[in-house]
């Protein structure tokens, strides 16, 4: 891939919320952009912090996607349940009634009025889940992205890109630093798989556009539908200085 045009991925995390004074996605996302900015230009990288916010979580990513124009979009966020990276297969269009960090609640109602049920990810997880584990990290599918502001964020990205955007995904990670639960993995390490996930979300974008290209088709989606079905693992394109 040469360099002057690079694979552009955005990553995103969440600030604080109740229950969760520091989110361990909002440190993994500081921590991966302080690192991206000794690396060379195979990937173009951009991150993003949202707030936790029923009002304005989606409208911070929609900015963000905006600016950048990305290729491909990780968001990152945690759940308690999760002792692993947890990449989400689905998001469902209702809202929770949980309280954002400003103590704001929806009441259960569609995310989307008039949209599907559930939407999936353009992004393969079993994709993302194999780069991981060839890695020797923990990482396991889920079907259910919960009821608050991940699921929220996850289903409105979905619905609002569709198959001409961005190939998109959602990973949960462990609440990290609270002695009550057991990680299986540290901040140092969820940082080194983030950047495992980068990768494969780049690989996952030059394999969109070459079927695009061999196909004649527009757009990332009809590329990612192929990527879907067939699933692919390609060469490592971040690479290190010197």
């Amino acid at each position: 891939m040469a360099g002057a045009n690079p694979v552009r991925v955005l990553v995103t995390g969440f600030g604080p919320f109740p229950g969760v004074p520091h989110n361990a996605s909002e440190t993994l996302v500081r921590l991966l952009a302080m690192q991206a900015a000794s690396r060379t230009a195979e990937i173009e990288l951009s991150t993003a912090v949202l707030p936790v916010s029923w009002a304005t979580a989606h409208e911070a990513a929609k900015s963000a996607v905006a600016t950048f124009a990305p290729d491909a979009v990780l968001h990152f966020g945690v759940s308690r349940r999760a002792t692993a990276f947890e990449i989400e297969s689905r998001a469902v269009n209702i809202s929770g009634s949980r309280p954002d960090a400003h103590g704001h609640t929806l009441p259960p109602m569609p995310l989307v009025r008039a949209g599907a049920p559930l939407l999936t990810p353009t992004l393969a997880p079993l994709h993302l889940i194999r780069a991981l584990r060839r890695a020797n990290v923990p990482a396991e599918l889920s079907r259910n992205a919960g009821r608050y502001l991940c699921n929220a964020l996850y289903y409105r990205s979905l619905a609002r890109e569709g198959d001409g955007g961005p190939l998109a995904a959602f990973i949960h990670m462990p609440v990290l630093g609270d002695p009550s639960l057991r990680p299986r993995i540290t901040i140092t390490e969820a940082v080194d798989a983030a950047r495992i996930l980068v990768q494969a979300a780049a690989e996952a974008v030059l394999r969109a556009k070459r079927q695009t290209a061999r196909h004649g088709r527009s757009g990332h989606g009809n590329g990612s539908q192929t990527f879907h079905r067939d699933g692919w693992s390609g060469r490592t394109l971040w690479r290190e200085r010197g």
